[in-house]
């Protein structure tokens, strides 16, 4: 199977995205997984899997620029990752049509929520509310169990909305928690699956160049910019979601 040049390519589109807005990777990936005839367990599970690396080299990129807040990392990721469990036994139980309506709905309010918060002053004295964030982690974990998503979409504007921290911090920050709940997710998938190493290979690969591209674009184009990228792609989101999974 030709893998390696395809999954480059979604590897470098995925890495870009969560370099740039912190965010997007998996729901850009798993529809193009899927459409190299990967079965949806194989697709969400190597999904995570580069998603996770690409966030975790994005992260380390950052770190040095002081744009990552560990404090907030852990209440994000402590919470997330039970979340993600609790998602997996509920997705037994909640139809996924409504499921779906009610995911493209938050996805769309915050959508333009962030368009609106961009034409704004950047907040100063913003306190940090850690009850907030830490129901955030827990709802980017349940779904990511339930769709097979990485959360950056929930997080960066939690972080805008309930943290002091800016745009360029929050998807820093977004990147090292995603790292944390995906790469959690793929060692679970490891454990019960393999995956073919050439697929692995090109999709790290293109991950790893993506994310490094995409942070320097996020440093050069600032908070404002990247706050109406990051709405514009909440609306690609929702839209495509709702076209993947009530269209078929």
């Amino acid at each position: 199977m030709a893998f390696p040049l395809e999954t480059l390519g979604i590897g470098l589109i995925l890495g870009s995205l969560l370099g740039l807005t912190g965010a997007g990777g998996s729901l850009v990936a798993l529809p193009l997984l899927l459409s190299l005839h990967l079965p949806m367990r194989d697709a969400i599970g190597v999904s995570l899997g580069a998603v996770g690396l690409s966030a975790l080299i994005g992260a380390l990129g950052r770190w040095r620029s002081g744009d990552i807040q560990p404090r907030i990392v852990l209440i994000l990721a402590l919470c997330g990752v039970p979340g993600s469990w609790l998602g997996q036994k509920l997705g037994h139980f909640v139809p996924e049509t409504l499921l779906v309506w009610a995911f493209c709905l938050l996805v769309l309010w915050s959508a333009q929520r962030m368009w609106r918060q961009a034409q704004l002053p950047e907040k100063t004295g913003q306190l940090l509310r850690p009850v907030i964030l830490a129901i955030t982690g827990l709802l980017v974990g349940v779904l990511s169990g339930l769709l097979g998503v990485g959360g950056g979409f929930l997080i960066v504007p939690a972080l805008l909305w309930f943290s002091p921290l800016g745009m360029l911090a929050a998807a820093a920050t977004s990147m090292a928690v995603i790292a944390l709940v995906s790469g959690s997710g793929f060692f679970i998938y490891l454990g019960s699956a393999n995956p073919p190493a050439d697929l692995l290979s090109g999709l790290f690969a293109g991950g790893a160049a993506g994310v490094l591209l995409g942070n320097k674009l996020a440093v050069r184009l600032g908070g404002i910019m990247l706050q109406r990228i990051f709405a514009l792609m909440l609306l690609v989101v929702s839209l495509s979601v709702a076209a993947q999974k009530l269209l078929g």
